[in-house]
Formats: structure tokens, sequence, C-alpha cells
């Protein structure tokens, strides 16, 4: 006779080589839990009972089963009709341990919960398949004590499987040979459920393998442990009188229950082997062929088998026996004779085409219907009662976790307030959620929040120029040259056809004064360049009197055409692009003591030999510095030539020629375009041919100059807002050389002024005149509550003596880079104020002092912002000017925002180089009222 082992599901070969395949067939099911030693095998009895290991794994092969995942080994005993299913897998030890590497990486990524509900989940599946296909059903155990954590298994199976009624029957209708009882009952019969223990208390457990009888107290120790079980197994109405109504059945008049006395086993895997090679190769009963598999048996197994008193293979056998000859019959009570029993024994191929579908339907779960996943999910749901509770628990505390974040909300709200608040909701629900779908719920958590702030209280939170976010709810429209916040879009998109159209608004004001500084007012936050650097000042002239004063304008766009628009600007490089005043305008007057030497020219400042573009943008400037001059006019040109050639001590000696006509014309080349226009402000790296569209800086006349008293100071009538003793402007002496005769009718003209004024007094040289003019300047710092002060120095506010005198001197303003913000020295919370003006009073001489602002919001280089003249600005003589610089700077990258740390005020400068002086030609700039 051959004995064949194969792997669920059944292929048709094995189904074919069954020599008798309607031959009536018992059905014997294995599972349960197996000790590390055992290499996941749980049925070695049946190894026992042929004398082979049927179910262990091979001599020269690596372990049957190593996977975590349950799977189902057959055995088919052909000449007994005896099919043995071995359920390994979830519950043996060394399965566990074989794949505990990716057992922990999954348990790490999920959560031990969910791992272990899975498996459980599975093994349930498989373990649903057995009761449904077998007639005798052995729970193993390593230990004589009953395993409580099936009952739960139990429980699951016995309500999922009324709920599968439906899809077995049409499941077994569609199999050939089928007979209609077992259609309508949906399985062979009530199967018996056995219990074997692989070990017995010690005290029972033989000392050497003999056929003596087993111990007296070992049958009263099964039997007791009978007792217990049944107990068990009534109370939890697992079991019932009626074994039918049952998920299985306990017998009612045979032993259940086998605790096996056999000596220890060796554990040591090897000397095992070893023994049972040579007592295979001892053995005279066994004929080898190809595969060890399958063997021919040519004995008969022993006689006496059978007749031991204690055994494992009569303890089967007694119920295997009655399944044959009768059938199971294990219904008690009073109503045991009137209900009938069904019991079949089907033919093996037959059985083997329904185990397949119901393979299929209960382990592989392929091609269920909606009553069999339903069916599925409450074995899962009864199953897995960690889950359970945790989703009860959290569907019950989710509202209170809601109810916290919704309360005080305001109508609408920013992302900050809003993760805060959800960071309080998650506080609620972690103090009282539990379980292995905490996680889940805190995602729905999230998201609900999450959906609420969306449905109408999101905020717009665009930023404004100065850093603040729009306090707005979240809307379409409204410009802003800021960088833009896009609206916070996960699973809820918005729709923004929906939004309401207003302008941004962060709720932000500031007081601010207007271009000449007689007048203060409120200014909301601005968002756009326009706003924050023109309209606001356009409308304060309308209420103030610099609407009337004289000005200079400055550079703007020209449109020669109706359809203009905005230049595209690409990425720039990281030097100065090549306009006049960022090349040849920059520079460092040469400190003479407390006064300066300076000497006329056409356009006039005094330097060293070292080029102070070199100074701010490193050697890469170096490069560009010969494309940069040929724009330059040959009176500049010559200018800086001799200040390379002639240096005497601390002087610069420069000689004046006329401008070449030929490099007029080449200055002239470079027109500003009259169809696009700079879409943001101007700086040395914005192309040479692009204009704003309106101007960002203010530079306005007050009158003349004895408006200013350095007795007297501002007055706060006239210059509102400024601390006490800080209204004041600095005296800076400039001692003036003039290196050859006055050349044109204004300088004879004006010749006894400069020798009668006594303050200019000068005297004369061989060949040259000399002579000093006073200046006054003031730098203007302006904090957002409309403070107002002047500095005196880089790192000192403007202060006077008891009596109102200023010691100090413009020299170290005139001669040194100012911060643009600097801290203001106001009461209450200390703020950052920012350099708003420059002050100046003109001498009553034939000279101009020139202007050159430029400013560098950044510390670590960066642009630097021009006022887009080609040469500085002369100004009047005898006159008060205020030059306005911009509120805002914000280059090709966005806005440069202020510093919110006093620590940081360093951050930002107005270059040194601002103030020189002119000689007074009958061309200079005109006033524009």
């Amino acid at each position: 006779m051959k004995y064949k082992k194969i792997s669920l599901p059944f292929d048709e070969n094995f189904i074919s080589s069954i020599q008798n395949n309607t031959k009536p067939t018992i059905i014997v099911s294995i599972f349960g839990k197996s000790s590390l030693v055992s290499k996941s095998c749980k049925a070695r009895f049946v190894n026992d009972f042929y004398d082979r290991p049927i179910f262990n794994s091979s001599l020269v092969e690596a372990t049957s089963n190593s996977k975590l995942q349950s799977s189902i080994e057959c055995f088919y005993d052909e000449p007994g009709g005896i099919v043995y299913l071995h359920l390994t897998g979830t519950f043996d030890s060394h399965s566990i341990t074989q794949n505990i590497d990716e057992l922990s990486s999954e348990i790490e990524e999920k959560g031990f919960l969910r791992v272990w509900s899975s498996l459980k989940y599975n093994y349930a599946c498989s373990l649903l398949f057995l009761f449904n296909v077998s007639h005798i059903l052995v729970l193993t155990n390593p230990v004589p004590v009953f395993d409580t954590s099936y009952l739960s298994y139990f429980k699951a199976l016995d309500c999922s499987r009324s709920k599968f009624l439906n899809a077995i029957k049409s499941t077994l209708s569609k199999i050939p040979n089928v007979s209609t009882s077992w259609m309508e009952n949906t399985r062979l019969c009530s199967p018996r459920l056995l219990f074997y223990y692989e070990t017995c208390p010690n005290e029972f457990k033989k000392t050497k393998q003999t056929n003596a009888p087993c111990h007296p107290g070992l049958k009263k120790a099964e039997h007791s442990l009978e007792d217990q079980i049944y107990c068990i197994l009534r109370k939890r109405r697992i079991i019932s009188n009626i074994s039918t109504h049952s998920i299985f059945a306990i017998p009612a008049n045979q032993e259940y229950v086998f605790m096996d006395d056999s000596p220890d086993q060796v554990l040591d895997w090897d000397e095992f082997l070893t023994n049972s090679l040579i007592n295979l190769c001892n053995s005279s009963s066994v004929e080898i062929k190809d595969r060890f598999i399958d063997c021919e048996v040519k004995e008969d197994i022993e006689k006496d088998f059978l007749n031991k008193s204690h055994n494992i293979k009569k303890f089967l056998f007694d119920h295997i026996d009655v399944a044959f000859k009768k059938g199971f019959d294990d219904n008690i009570g009073r109503h045991a004779i009137t209900i009938p029993n069904y019991f079949e024994a089907p033919a093996f191929g037959t059985w083997c085409l329904v185990a397949n579908e119901m393979y299929n339907l209960f382990v592989l779960a392929n091609n269920l219907d909606e009553e069999s996943k339903i069916a599925m999910e409450t074995l899962r749901s009864v199953l897995d009662i960690d889950t359970n509770f945790s989703e009860r628990r959290c569907r019950k505390v989710q509202p209170i976790a809601m109810a916290a974040y919704q309360e005080n909300l305001p109508s609408h709200y920013n992302r900050n307030y809003h993760d805060t608040k959800v960071a309080q909701a998650l506080s609620v629900f972690a103090q009282h959620a539990r379980g292995p779908l905490l996680d889940d719920y805190i995602q729905i958590l999230v998201q609900d929040c999450d959906k609420l702030w969306q449905s109408g209280r999101q905020m717009c939170e665009t930023l404004s120029l100065t850093g603040n976010p729009c306090t707005q709810p979240l809307h379409k429209g409204g410009t802003v040259d800021g960088p833009i916040k896009e609206p916070e879009q996960d699973d809820n998109h918005i729709n923004r056809d929906e939004l309401l159209i207003m302008e941004h608004s962060s709720s932000v004001m500031y007081l601010s004064a207007c271009n000449c500084g007689h007048k203060q007012g409120t200014r909301e936050d601005p968002f756009t360049i326009r706003t924050a650097n023109y309209d606001f000042y356009q409308i304060m002239a309308n209420d103030c009197v610099c609407g009337c004063l004289d000005r200079i304008n400055f550079p703007v766009f020209q449109p020669s055409t109706q359809d203009y628009r905005a230049a595209q600007l690409f990425a720039k490089p990281p030097v100065i692009a090549g306009r006049k005043n960022s090349a040849g305008l920059l520079h460092t007057p040469t400190q003479m003591g407390h006064t300066q030497v300076l000497s006329l020219g056409g356009v006039f400042t005094s330097c060293h030999s070292v080029d102070p573009i070199n100074e701010i943008l490193g050697e890469a400037s170096r490069n560009r510095e010969v494309p940069d001059r040929q724009g330059l006019t040959s009176v500049e040109l010559t200018n800086m030539q001799k200040n390379e050639d002639i240096i005497s001590g601390n002087q610069i000696v420069i000689r004046v020629t006329d401008t070449d006509g030929d490099t007029k014309d080449k200055s002239l080349v470079r027109q500003p375009s009259t169809t696009e226009y700079l879409p943001g402000m101007l700086h040395t790296e914005s192309p040479n041919s692009l204009l704003p569209q309106f101007p960002s800086w203010s530079l306005v006349c007050l009158g003349s100059s004895c408006l200013y008293s350095h007795n007297i100071g501002l007055q706060e009538t006239q210059h509102p807002g400024f601390l006490n003793s800080t209204a004041y402007l600095l005296p800076w002496d400039v001692t003036v050389r003039l290196e050859h005769h006055p050349r044109d009718r204004y300088w004879n003209s004006d010749k006894n002024k400069i020798n009668s004024s006594p303050i200019q007094r000068g005297r004369k040289t061989k060949g040259s005149r000399e002579f000093s003019v006073k200046i006054f300047i003031g730098v203007e710092y302006e904090c957002p509550r409309g403070h107002r002060f002047m500095c005196s120095a880089p790192d000192k506010i403007l202060t006077t003596a008891g009596n109102g005198i200023v010691k100090e001197n413009g020299n170290k303003v005139s001669n040194s880079d100012m911060p643009l913000y600097f801290p203001c020295p106001c009461s209450s919370a200390p703020l950052i104020a920012q350099l708003m003006r420059i002050h100046v009073v003109t001498p009553k001489a034939p000279v101009h002092v020139t202007l050159n602002p430029m400013v560098q919001p950044e510390e670590n280089g960066g642009p630097i912002f021009v006022t887009g003249f080609d040469a500085p600005i002369e100004l009047t003589q005898s006159t008060y000017w205020v030059l306005r610089l911009p509120y805002v700077y914000a280059g090709d990258r966005g806005p440069y925002l202020p510093p919110k740390d006093p620590s940081q005020i360093g951050q930002g400068k107005l270059l040194k180089g601002v103030y020189s002086v002119a000689e007074a030609t009958t061309d200079n700039n005109k006033l524009n009222i």
C-alpha cells in the first residue's frame, strides 16, 4: 500500500493518482500549538502510526514549513481510507522564531495589536475550513493544560458559520456527486473534538519505552481534565445537548482527552536524526524507492500495537472505528432520540473537490459575494476583541475632542491657531482613547478639524510686505507683491468660485509721516510696493504742504503705447548689471580730521584708490570694471584716472575738463523702454533699459535754509513725532579747494560773496582758491508708532546738552554706513525704527551739495537700491531739502522684511558716500513744481 502527502489545495494529478476515488473516507484534522523542538510538527503520533516521518521535515531538506501564515498539509492513508489534515503556522513556536525579523519589522510599522489581530484572523479562517470538512478534530498542546485562548476562536467560528450557510450550500450545489443531505446540513457531521497533550505530569511519565500499563493516576487526571473542559465549554455555550446546533461536539460515552506518558524525546535534533537513520538502515520491512516520501510497507503494523493499555493509536482509532461503523451520535438529553443525527463518509474524490472549493472560500477568500464578505467581517469583529473595544472607545471620545477644538473659536483664524486647537483636541483624545485604532481615529479627528477650519473659518494668511498675514477670511482678489501663500487644501478641496472678492488686510495700522515730515497719519499694512512707497505719500500730500513744495522728480516709466506691460525678469547674475550710478557713483569721502578737503569737478567726490564697488561686491565685480566705465562721461573717467595717479597726503587733486561730445552721444545710447516697465523697485541688478511705474523715493525742498535754526532745532509744530533732544541736524564743515581760476561768469559774479561771507571765509594760494562751507545734515529714523529721532553715528542717537547745544558734528554720519534699522528708545515695548528721511540744509555758496543714496537691505550682499539717476542729485544753494527713502525694499525674490529681534538691526545699511559737493554750473538739475 502507498502513502502520499500533499499540501492544499489539491491538484488534479493527485486526485487522478488515487486508485479508488469512491472509497468512503474519514477525515482527521490536527491543529493546536507545538513546542520549539517539534519544528512545527503537531502530528508526531501519526508518524508513529506508520513508523515514518510523514509530517516531519526530510532528512536532507530544510524544515518543511517555516512560514508565519497558516498552511494545511494532507496525508492520505489510501488502504485505511483515512485523510489526515495538519495545520501549521501561526501558533507554532518554530514558525515564529524563524520569522522573527519579518514579524518585528511589521510590528514596528503597524503595531503589535494590528499584526497579532491579522495572524489570529488568518488562523481562524483555516480553522473554519477544518471544522467544515472534517469528522474528527484533534487539538494538541505541549503541556496538559486546557488552553482557554481557543474559547474565543470557538465562539467566533460558531457565530460566523451561521452566516456562511447560504454560501456553503451554493458552493456544494455546483459540485457533482454531493448528496442532498450534505448540501442541507452544509457539513459531513458535527465533528468530534479530541484533546491530545504531548506530555503528562512528571509523576505519571514512564522512565523508558515499555508496554507496561500506565500509572493508575493518569486515567484519573485525564478524566478530571475532561470534566473541566466540558464544564468550561458548556458555560461558554460553545457546546449544547444537540450536537447539530454546535460548531463541534464532545463524545458522550468515549474518552476525548489523552496525555502522552512516553519518555521525554531526544531534544538534540542531530542525535534524533542519527538514531532514525540507524533504525531505518536496520529495518527489513522497507523498500527504498526514488523518493523517501513515497515508501511501500510490506508487513502489517505490529499486531500488539492496539492491545497496549495506553497509547494514542488506540485512543484515536476507537473514534475512527465508530465513524466507519455507525457514525457519530453525540446528542444528549431528553430530546436526543427525537432529533435525527446526520453523518456522512464521502468518497475521497468527491471530498477532494469539496475541500478545494471550501479552501477557496474560507482560506483564500476568492470571489466572495456580499453575504460572504459580511460573514468574514463578522468573524474578524468577533475575534478581534481589542479592536472592537478600541473602536467603541474612540467613537465615544471623538465628539468630546471635537468639542474641545470648537470651544471659543473665532469666526476665522490662521494656520497657527488651527494647529494649536488641533493639538488641544488631540490631547483630550489621547487621555481617553485606547487600543490599536488610536492612530486611525487620530487621523480622522485631524481631518474633521481641517474640514471644519476650511469650511468658512480659514484665514487668508497672505503675507504683507512687512511680514504680517492677512486676517481677512479666505478670499480671492487683492494684489500682493510679497510671497503668496496658497490656502491649505487637503482632501477638502476649496471651491474658489464661491469665495468673496476683497482686498488684503492684516488689521495692523502704523503711524507714519509724509514726504516732508510736517504731518503724520495712520497707514494700513501694505501688500504692494506701490501702496507702501507711493500711494500713501500721495494721499498724505493732498492734506500737507509737501504737495505744493518744489521737488525733484525721479526717473519713471513713460509709456508710448496703450498695451504696455511688465517685463518678464529672469535669474539675475550675482554682480551689478552695469548701471552708471552702480559703478561710478559709489564713493567714500576722505576724512581730514573734523573737516573734509574736496576739489571741485563736474561730478565730484573724493576717494582713495580702492574701488568701493569691489569692497561691497567682492572680486566678481572687478571683472566688470571696464564695461562699466565705458558708460561714464569724460569728466568722470578723467576724475577716476586722476584719483589713481595723483595722491598728495590726504588730498585728492582733480583736473576739470570739458565733456567730450562723442562721449555724450555714447551716454545717450541707452534709452529706457517705453513698452515694458520694471515690475519691482530699481536696484543695481535691474536691467538697464527698464524703469519702474512709480518712484519709491521723494526729494522735496521745504524752502530757504533759514527755516532751520541750529539753536532751536526742528519745531514740534512743523515736525511732529520727534523724541525730546533728538530733533536737531548735525553741522558738517567742508573745506573746498579750487585748483584753477573760475571758468565762467558764475564764479566771477559770486567772487565777492565767497570772500566776504563770515561763514565761508577762504584764503588764496598760488593757482588755487580754498574756502569752507557749513552743511547741516540729519539722518531720521521712524518707528511704527510714529516716534522719530536723529542719529549722530551708526550706533548712537543724537542727544543735546542741558542747554540745548549740539556738541557733535556730521563727520561720522557722512563717512560711515548708517544702519537701515535702529532700536527705538520709546518707553513702551521697544520696536525697530527704520531710516526714512535725510535732511540737508545747503550753504549759500557757488557749490551744489549732491546726494547719491544707495541702500543695501541685506547684510550679506544682495542688490543695492538706487534712485535711477545717472549722476548724483544736485541740490540748490541755501535751501532745506528732505529726501524720503522707500518704506519697503522689495527685490526680484520678494521683500526684505524688517528684523523682529533688536540684535539683527545690522542686516541693512545706507552705504556711505551719500553726501558730496559739486561745482555750481548753469546746467544743474531743474526743480519740478
